[in-house]
């Protein structure tokens, strides 16, 4: 059940990621995706994935909101006086192997899947460096290469194909390599990677990783510029460069793409005053806080802003079936095992359960939670000591647990019209004590 739930939450959180990361680029690709000011633009780039990865972990409204452990004022004290000897319970388990584990299974197969592309290609760009040339031991370092492929850079190397420094027209082909080093693409290239192992699926990431990559390659090409005797036989360079060569995964090439460079570089600088537009992150990432660094109180059936899910009639019922049925294990009371357990129920229409949930902390459950029950038992003679006993159990309550499911899933004999016609969901709340 924990396993179950911290899976929930995992996924959950790769989905609040995700939005985080739709809402952030589609703001950088309608407003700054085609200003000249590279350097605000990267560190845009690499600030939205940071945001959308840091965000989803705050709470921080949560410090103004009451302490969920404050008991809930209208609960009940329905009290079982356990008998001595109790038949052994067997535990209604919920089938395992439903939707939710397929949908695991796949989503660990395929990020399995990509992480093992991405060491490949780490793999196939250091086999690539380490058969070359070293021919200047200088920080950035430039390295002879025998194979057929574009030039490229990876920190801190500089790999320019033999054919092309022979010819002797790799100058501007080396300042723009060297900037790439200098400014620590790899980094930035390597972490969109990493990002997108684990948020495969999020198609935005594949157009943030492209949108660093062309962005870097501005950066570059602007320096490289800057110390070019012309612009336009930087130009012919780029387009000279053969388009059928091999590319070299997880690297900056010199070749690629190209017309989007060109672009660029023949494009007006944008005006000082465009920068005012950075103000618009603002807006959007309030937006991102208020979406989910709250993190709303567990409902309860009687508050005073939600309309409870039962009658008191048919809440009643549900309770004294409950108090009932639930008996206080004599495995329990020897270990002098007490604490509290909370079944979350999910039930489909016709009052036919769906499945069976239980916890051990009261902020896993987020549904309606009914009044809670107290079952109070008596300490069997020459019962094991209450402190030895605690850390033991280290708060886990196995056979309260298992009780406590079997209960909730008899729940469908009680006949209340509230769940013949609809789906709910809501929680039970248990609180073991002894004498």
């Amino acid at each position: 059940m924990r396993k179950g739930r911290k899976m929930d939450n995992l996924f959950l959180y790769l989905l609040k990621v995700s939005t985080g990361t739709m809402l952030l680029y589609l703001c950088y690709f309608l407003f700054f995706s085609k200003d000249t000011f590279y350097l605000r633009n990267r560190i845009f780039l690499i600030g939205l994935l940071l945001l959308s990865i840091i965000i989803p972990l705050l709470n921080v409204f949560n410090i103004f909101a009451s302490d969920s452990s404050i008991e809930n004022t209208n609960s009940i004290n329905s009290i079982i006086l356990s008998r001595t000897s109790l038949e052994a319970t067997v535990s209604e388990k919920i089938t395992s192997f439903d939707l939710n584990s397929i949908l695991i299974w796949l989503y660990f197969s395929i990020t399995g899947l990509c992480l093992l592309r991405v060491l490949t290609s780490l793999t196939r760009t250091f086999i690539i460096i380490r058969k070359g040339t070293i021919q200047d031991t200088k920080f950035p370092m430039v390295v002879l290469s025998e194979m057929e492929h574009p030039p490229f850079s990876f920190f801190p190397y500089v790999v320019i194909p033999k054919k092309t420094f022979e010819s002797g027209e790799y100058l501007e082909i080396l300042e723009h390599e060297k900037a790439h080093i200098r400014q620590g693409h790899t980094f930035d290239l390597l972490f969109s990677e990493l990002l997108i192992v684990f948020l495969w699926f999020n198609p935005f990431m594949w157009l943030i990783k492209r949108s660093i990559i062309l962005n870097h390659e501005y950066l570059a090409d602007n320096f490289s510029l800057k110390s070019s005797c012309s612009v336009k036989e930087y130009q012919y360079k780029l387009l000279n460069i053969p388009t059928r060569l091999m590319n070299v995964p997880l690297a900056h090439n010199f070749s690629s793409l190209i017309k989007n460079r060109i672009v660029m570089i023949n494009k007006k600088p944008t005006r000082n005053y465009a920068a005012l537009k950075s103000i618009i992150i603002l807006p959007a990432v309030a937006i991102l806080f208020v979406m989910f660094s709250f993190k709303p109180e567990a409902n309860q059936t009687n508050t005073d802003n939600q309309k409870p899910l039962f009658s008191k009639t048919s809440e009643s019922e549900i309770l004294v079936f409950l108090a009932k049925n639930t008996g206080y294990p004599q495995e329990a009371k020897s270990s002098s095992d007490t604490g509290k357990v909370f079944v979350v129920v999910k039930m489909n229409k016709g009052g036919v359960i769906k499945e069976c949930k239980v916890f051990t902390d009261k902020k896993a459950v987020n549904v309606p939670l009914l009044p809670e029950i107290v079952i109070v038992g008596y300490k069997p003679t020459g019962g094991t000591n209450v402190a030895n006993s605690e850390k033991v159990t280290a708060n886990e309550h196995p056979t309260l647990k298992t009780e406590c499911l079997r209960v909730a899933n008899k729940l469908s004999e009680v006949k209340i019209p509230e769940w013949q016609d609809k789906n709910m969901e809501f929680a039970i709340a248990y609180k073991f004590t002894l004498k």
